[in-house]
């Protein structure tokens, strides 16, 4: 029978096309529930704590009557005493056990990630019908009978953040195809319902500029501004600004149908590594003209500049409005360091920026940059000195065309430190600075209006510090330029000493805290919550840690706190992301009392749980890559989250929350940090034992996931041993606890370490039982790796014939449920097993259009390895020239990121090499690897799209 699941609406099921009676209320409750956990297995515990959340639990009886009534609802076929296959039991809990399509969300996922990818490549049409079925789907409001529950938060945050990007993907492919005045009415209603989404302004002015409306086009763009402003406090994007610019210049591109209407760009059909990471200005630059020429001489002439002043000073805009008038090939790129607790960790948080993948030691991230050009920005290292200074002597002793400059409010004592202090702003920048800043927060304000003499005043009573002057400016909302000098005469007495760091660093705090004195009550109970992030935070983030009953409105408290400058908006990120600075964070959460900082952190760390599992459950699908990137994001939160909970004596908490990471720390390549937290979180679990009451099934299953993660690290970290341990005994847990799902994940990695390490005997069984187990429990992802796993056994036993089979159907498993790592790792192994049937074609063509349909900016390694894979296949087929190009690129291209294909391919790597080199004499060779070594990423792009024609003919 076909089952379907529809929650883009309200909750309903049907087989063979006929509807299903789910019960009452409650019932309906539990199906949510679990199909809202995406297949993760949900304790009774939990299940009772999620659907009776307003009311008294109920007994287990009632539970399980439940369950039982859904069971017969959705299998009315089964017979007595045979296993269920839809609503399983696994372990002390339960879970929905269906493929992806069956749910509709699942569906509308992977069209819109499609549509996507379509309209990326320069297929608009094809994306405007992926993006329409998409939008069909829905019914209503994401599980509309249940919005009120809490258990449905993330979940429906998640789909409504995606409904509005196909909404505005759908309305781009408009325009891309001629429809520009069909889409004005829409986009009209897209930005109503979305006012603060900068991409619907973009496309409806766009459409306007297209219709011979050029004058409505910039209207909208000033309501734009408008609406940002009084909404955020925040100025355009560059999205907005550029279309803006276009528009006013009646740019001839604005006429042509495009994808990205905002941001024309190149349909490669990957996205392109980044070269820099240099935001950009938030707000006007104001002064400091001849810090600016002082600051970039001395970067000129020295390798190591270190910025000091007191915090608040202004040293990292200043910094940045240097790098912003650079123009290298290499950067600048800014590390910041604001969010770093662990000295251990700074070359690695260097490395993560950069992206370098793996953890290296500061010797070893010094091989790896050895021969890159660029200006390398250390922000905020005042609480890491020795640990910076450390890595500064280490990259400056080897890698001779690196320059450093480091922020901080003391020098790091390093040979051929060049020290450049920031003053306070001179009397009539700091005046200019704040009549700029009450300009921009009152609107209509004009320069010439202001009292000049008191805001002198004002700004020599707060001693000419930029952030002071910005904090004050924000206030002028409320108060009039002499009510703040009042104000300051009360607040500021110490700023007349003028005398040490210390003096002005108490400054700031009181100027800090003179403005939380002005804030509503919710204002301040909101600011004291948000402390607790370590690192960004998103709007849904703020509504569950900021959840208090002194908060009614958690939005307008976060747009006052917003405006007055005490949180910072990004406007570059969708979804918005903001954050605290150091100084405001750290002032905060001195103000916690012991009993509001342990209700906020256990908020924050059950927010920050929700990403986590909602990520491991994404990371296998269509939007998988996007995943990557959003848990990356919360690197300094996840610290902070485990951190609090080891701290609170919750090991099963922070438990859940390392096993959640084991996938996203492998992919990243997240060695250090995973070791660091899953060895602590180890053994704070040995070390103490479950409640009385906890349900000890759901500690187990904590343990043997969490194990999961200790054994794909040590894999990392070569320790092959430790991790066949962790994963053996992982498995053998999930198995006694009855964990289906999690028992296939153990086991598929402990074939595939097993085999890695050569026990080829012993990882044969291991890998045919993940197999058998991923068909089992029917998870599409599952079974692709473990086919993979099983192939390259296969191949280690010269059984080719299998191993195409196997990787045959692996591929289209893949393929279908939107695995693309498992995709690119069958094709991988599929063009090996190609070559030693005596079918290099084939493998040329495999590697060919598997690169081209890859992001190398999502896994650069695994992305490089079939690129030189493919240089292999190009030497036996009679071209050579292109394969030792290709051979050139991987190495230039690798080399910056600590790839190296003789590491992770030693088995083939040598071998294709070997083929180009035996088909070309000396001097052609090396030609072509000189060539390629002057490729960028774009023209290795380029260079395999051109491989692609003749490969096909």
């Amino acid at each position: 029978m076909r089952i379907q699941f529809r929650v883009l609406g309200p909750l309903t099921a049907e087989l063979d096309g006929e509807p299903v009676d789910l019960g009452g209320r409650r019932p309906r409750m539990v199906l949510a529930s679990l199909i809202a956990a995406q297949g993760r297995v949900l304790s009774t515990d939990r299940l009772v704590e999620q659907v009776w959340n307003d009311g008294p639990p109920p007994t287990t009886a009632t539970l399980f009557s439940y369950v039982a009534a859904l069971r017969r609802a959705l299998e009315p076929d089964r017979a007595a005493r045979t296993p269920a296959r839809v609503l399983v039991r696994e372990g002390t809990g339960y879970a929905i056990r269906v493929p992806p399509e069956t749910i509709d969300a699942e569906r509308f996922t992977g069209l819109v990630t499609a549509g996507d990818r379509q309209l990326d490549r320069g297929d608009p049409n094809g994306a405007l019908e992926s993006l329409s079925d998409a939008l069909a789907l829905w019914r209503g409001q994401a599980y509309g009978d249940f919005v009120d529950a809490p258990f449905t938060v993330p979940e429906v945050a998640r789909l409504e953040s995606l409904r509005a990007v196909a909404r505005e993907q759908r309305l781009a492919a408009m325009l891309a195809v001629g429809e520009h005045s069909t889409a004005i009415g829409e986009l009209e209603a897209l930005v109503i319902d979305h006012p603060l989404r900068e991409r619907g302004w973009e496309l409806l002015a766009v459409a306007l500029y297209r219709a011979g409306r050029q004058g409505d086009a910039l209207a909208v763009l000033r309501q734009a501004r408008e609406r940002l402003a009084a909404d955020l406090g925040s100025d355009p994007g560059p999205g907005l600004l550029r279309v803006q610019a276009a528009i006013l210049n009646q740019d001839e591109s604005l006429g042509q149908p495009v994808g990205d209407v905002a941001a024309p760009r190149r349909h490669t059909g990957v996205a392109l590594p980044a070269s820099r990471n240099v935001s950009a200005a938030h707000s006007s630059f104001v002064g400091r003209t001849a810090d600016l020429a002082t600051l970039s001489g001395l970067l000129a002439a020295h390798r190591l500049t270190t910025v000091t002043g007191p915090g608040g000073i202004g040293k990292t805009r200043l910094v940045l409005e240097v790098c912003r008038e650079r123009a290298d090939a290499d950067g600048p790129w800014v590390v910041e360091l604001a969010g770093l607790r662990e000295p251990t960790l700074v070359a690695q948080t260097v490395a993560d920026t950069i992206g370098i993948p793996g953890h290296p030691s500061p010797a070893e991230l010094a091989t790896v940059l050895a021969e890159r050009d660029m200006v390398l920005v250390l922000d905020n290292a005042e609480h890491l000195l020795p640990a910076v200074a450390e890595l500064a002597r280490t990259l400056l002793g080897r890698c001779p065309a690196i320059r450093l400059l480091v922020t901080t409010r003391q020098p790091l004592a390093v040979a051929g430190e060049a020290v450049f202090e920031v003053l306070p702003l001179p009397s009539e920048e700091a005046v200019e600075l704040l009549v700029q800043r009450i300009a921009s927060v009152v609107p209509g304000t004009r320069s010439a209006g202001v009292d000049r003499t008191t805001a002198r005043q004002v700004c020599r009573e707060l001693d000419g510090l930029p952030l002071a002057i910005e904090l004050a400016a924000a206030q002028s909302r409320a108060l009039s330029l002499r009510e703040i000098a009042f104000q300051l005469d009360d607040r500021f007495t110490l700023l007349d000493t003028g005398h040490g760091d210390g003096h002005r660093h108490s400054t700031l705090e009181n100027t800090i805290g003179w403005s939380y004195n002005l804030l509503t009550e919710a204002e301040q109970c909101l600011f004291r919550q948000l402390s607790v992030f370590d690192g960004g935070f998103d709007l849904d983030a703020v509504r569950l840690v900021g959840a208090d009953p002194r908060v009614p409105q958690v939005v307008p408290a976060l747009i006052g706190l917003v405006r007055k400058s005490l949180v910072t908006s990004d406007t570059e990120t969708v979804p918005r992301r903001y954050r605290m600075l150091e100084s405001v964070r750290l002032y905060a959460a001195t103000l916690l009392r012991d009993g509001e900082l342990r209700a906020a952190q256990e908020r924050h760390r059950n927010w920050l749980l929700g990403i986590v599992e909602t990520g491991e459950q994404r990371l296998p699908t269509a939007d998988g890559a996007s995943w990557l990137i959003r848990l990356g994001l919360e690197r300094d939160n996840i610290r902070a989250a485990v951190a609090s909970a080891l701290d609170a004596g919750n090991a099963l908490c922070a438990a859940r929350i390392c096993g959640a990471l084991a996938w996203f720390w492998y992919r990243t390549g997240q060695i250090d940090e995973g070791l660091r937290w899953s060895r602590r979180t180890l053994a704070a679990l040995d070390d103490g034992s479950p409640p009385a009451d906890a349900d000890q099934g759901e500690w187990t299953l904590a343990r043997a996931r969490l194990l999961m993660a200790v054994g794909g690290v040590s894999y990392l970290a070569g320790e092959h041993a430790a991790a066949i341990r962790a994963l053996r005994t992982s498995a053998d847990l999930c198995q006694r606890v009855g964990a289906r799902d999690a028992h296939t994940t153990a086991v598929i990695y402990l074939a595939s370490v097993t085999a890695i390490s050569g026990d080829i005997v012993s990882a044969l069984p291991l890998a045919d039982q993940a197999v058998q187990l991923a068909e089992e429990v029917n998870r599409p992802w599952a079974l692709a790796e473990a086919l993979t796993v099983r192939a390259q056994l296969s191949r280690a036993c010269t059984d080719l014939p299998r191993a195409r089979a196997e990787l045959a159907r692996a591929n289209e498993i893949a393929r279908s449920c939107g695995h693309r790592w498992a995709l690119m790792s069958a094709d991988w192994v599929d063009s090996k097993v190609s070559v030693d049937l005596g079918m290099p074609g084939r493998a040329r063509d495999t590697l060919t259009a598997r690169l081209l349909e890859s992001d190398p900016a999502a896994d650069r390694s695994s992305w490089l390895a079939t690129a030189h894979s493919l240089a292999g296949a190009l030497g036996r087929t009679g071209r050579p020239e292109v394969g030792a190009v290709l051979l050139g690129a991987v190495a230039s291209l690798g080399t910056p990121i600590g790839y190296f294909p003789e590491r992770m391919d030693p088995f083939d790597s040598p071998g294709d090499t070997a083929a180009v080199r035996a088909a070309l004499d000396d001097r052609a060779f090396e030609a072509g690897l000189a060539r390629g070594r002057q490729l960028g990423w774009g023209e290795l792009v380029e260079l395999i799209g051109s491989i692609a024609g003749p490969a096909r003919r």
